[in-house]
């Protein structure tokens, strides 16, 4: 079996997807010790989220066939990573809720295991306002978020995510970028950050975010050499 990732909107439902892999993905960090990453709220029970990500993913389908960055969108390029299914017919059932699954012209049963959001030459606010952070603006891509599918097995999923920042550092070298950003949660002993040391980013620096009624938010800053 093998990874392929293609952009957003070339199968119907891409929008419906990325807002249940979120809501997935908030069980799964509670289970793992890492709640306080993104709360216990599912994503889509927060107002306007799901409305503002399907703007998003027509935005992304909308640049890919433009290439014209504005305001609105700050390049935005959103990517799904599938796998291809060979063998045994996948037990849906096993799953609470159906996996997502559809069959490519060529006749491929291909699972859709996860995404990632980029922006070129772009750096969210948060971090701008962080003023020990040095962040260049000029030939980057910034990753957003990037996500698998918890629902999936792990078998399956397993190196989803790697194929993606695979698949983003083509692209930037593609777009003649040189450096690719991130941003990690670094709570729960930084196993997340450390996931990006192991695909080869480097930790630029620590920062943290107040929130209300809250500890603050503990992040680390990456870069990768594209």
């Amino acid at each position: 079996m093998s990874f392929q990732v293609r952009e957003v909107g070339t199968v119907e439902g891409d929008g419906s997807f990325i807002v249940s892999v979120f809501d997935a993905v908030i069980p799964f960090l509670e289970s793992i010790g890492s709640n306080e990453q993104w709360g216990t709220t599912l994503f889509s029970h927060r107002d306007g989220f799901t409305e503002e990500t399907l703007q998003q993913v027509r935005q992304s389908e909308q640049l890919s066939l433009t290439d014209k960055k504005n305001d609105e969108n700050d390049g935005l390029r959103i990517f799904i990573v599938e796998r291809e299914l060979t063998d045994d017919p996948l037990d849906e059932t096993s799953s609470p809720t159906p996996l997502r699954v559809h069959v490519a012209a060529d006749g491929r049963r291909l699972l859709s295991v996860g995404f990632a959001f980029v922006r070129e030459d772009w750096v969210p606010r948060y971090i701008a306002s962080q003023p020990h952070l040095c962040v260049e603006r000029t030939d980057t891509i910034y990753l957003e978020v990037i996500i698998t599918d918890s629902r999936v097995d792990s078998s399956l999923r397993h190196g989803a995510g790697a194929a993606l920042l695979r698949e983003i550092q083509k692209y930037g070298h593609a777009r003649q970028k040189r450096v690719i950003y991130l941003d990690g949660w670094a709570g729960n002993q930084k196993k997340l950050v450390r996931y990006y040391e192991q695909q080869g980013f480097q930790a630029i620096d620590d920062f943290s975010l107040p929130r209300a009624d809250k500890a603050p938010w503990l992040g680390t800053l990456m870069r990768m050499n594209i």
